[in-house]
């Protein structure tokens, strides 16, 4: 199983049809770069022995093959061939149990991890909203993967059932990813009682679940963000998020306030 840099040699292909076509501007090319890639994918190589880059990768039907090729790129820190990701893509079902391995494996590279979690999204399996599900609730802040489930419930319709029936036993990180999730998706009053909760009791992170109530559309929580703007030891990003919020809720916020000595007002005015 022969690895090959395709990046490179894409990069030799597009300079050298860059030296062909002289005194083009950098936009120019950026507008014609599809056109490029899609010349190269479908020109015969010499480094592939007169095969096409674009379906190099049709000959593999395996998923092992196929996962052993992620592998083995990840591996040699190669940049991932977008033939053998659209391969494995399209294989589809196939793949899923395999990319659920590696994704639910912790020992394995977390750039590997990545990779697989973000072609489960491209392939769309419901077999995968259970991992998701998993992966936001024990969310860590410092985890990567985890937020990378999140934008994929969104883009997939949220699983919001499942996600508050856990929202519990969630870590705290998980809970916002929850509450960030749910704030696409009103309907089930859980989600408002638990973003009031969190801009009640957590005044480190009043700006973010302001702008998650913003978000969810209910006009119940205009008076309680209201009420949080004469606060004395609010700071002037979480008033701007809280007036906001008010405003996208459809309230009035009443006459501005002036942060004179906060920083980030100070910064704002002076700009």
């Amino acid at each position: 199983m022969k690895i090959h840099d395709f990046d490179g040699k894409f990069y030799d292909y597009a300079r050298t049809w860059m030296a062909m076509h002289p005194g083009m501007t950098e936009r120019q090319i950026e507008e014609k770069y599809n056109e490029i890639m899609l010349s190269w994918l479908n020109a015969p190589a010499t480094w592939l022995d007169g095969e096409k880059p674009g379906e190099y990768f049709q000959r593999y039907s395996d998923p092992k093959d196929l996962m052993k090729l992620l592998e083995e790129y990840d591996k040699r820190d190669i940049g991932l061939p977008e033939p053998l990701y659209s391969r494995v893509a399209a294989l589809g079902e196939a793949c899923v149990p395999a990319l659920t391995r590696i994704v639910e494996n912790p020992d394995r590279p977390e750039s590997l991890r990545a990779t697989a979690l973000a072609l489960l999204g491209d392939i769309g399996s419901a077999d995968t909203l259970p991992l998701l599900v998993d992966m936001v609730c024990r969310g860590r802040e410092e985890d990567d993967l985890c937020n990378m489930a999140a934008e994929q419930l969104i883009a997939r319709g949220g699983a919001i059932g499942e996600l508050l029936d856990r929202y519990d036993s969630a870590t705290e990180h998980g809970q916002t990813l929850i509450l960030e999730i749910c704030a696409n998706f009103p309907g089930d009053d859980r989600i408002f009682d638990h973003m009031m909760d969190k801009l009640r009791n957590r005044p480190d992170q009043r700006a973010l679940y302001a702008s998650f109530l913003g978000k969810l559309g209910d006009p119940r929580a205009i008076d309680t963000l209201k009420s949080f703007l004469t606060l004395s030891d609010i700071g002037y990003l979480d008033y701007i998020e809280l007036r906001n919020a008010v405003e996208e809720l459809g309230g009035d916020p009443g006459e501005d306030r002036t942060f004179y000595g906060d920083p980030d007002y100070e910064a704002m005015r002076n700009m």
